[in-house]
């Protein structure tokens, strides 16, 4: 039984740090940009290392995500992907208290 009780506890705490391409409900900012996916990425990127040094930059359908970890709670993950004259651009951030304005401005900065 108490090996029962501590797997769904781990399964339970596994389910806090799930990747971005389960990330529930609307982002936190939606934006477009008039630019390709890969230049928007490359002017996000280097802004977040500064923040957060160990972002990360992995390619996804139509485009890029860019993902700052986090050790405290969720990953903020901005997903770039392809649009008709640009790119569209999400934001997604985990509680109020824990999101980065620096992150944010540097997605509005790039637009």
């Amino acid at each position: 039984m108490r090996m029962l009780i501590g797997g769904l506890g781990a399964a339970l705490l596994a389910g806090c740090s799930l990747p971005a391409s389960v990330v529930p409900g609307e982002p936190n900012v939606s934006k477009y940009s008039e630019k390709p996916p890969k230049e928007y990425a490359a002017c996000v990127l280097p802004a977040w290392q500064q923040v957060v040094p160990n972002s990360t930059q992995a390619g996804i359908s139509n485009g890029y995500r860019i993902t700052a970890p986090s050790i405290i709670t969720a990953d903020e993950i901005l997903d770039i992907v392809k649009s008709k004259d640009g790119s569209r651009v999400s934001l997604y951030q985990g509680p109020p208290w824990a999101k980065s304005g620096a992150l944010r401005q540097a997605v509005r900065d790039c637009l």
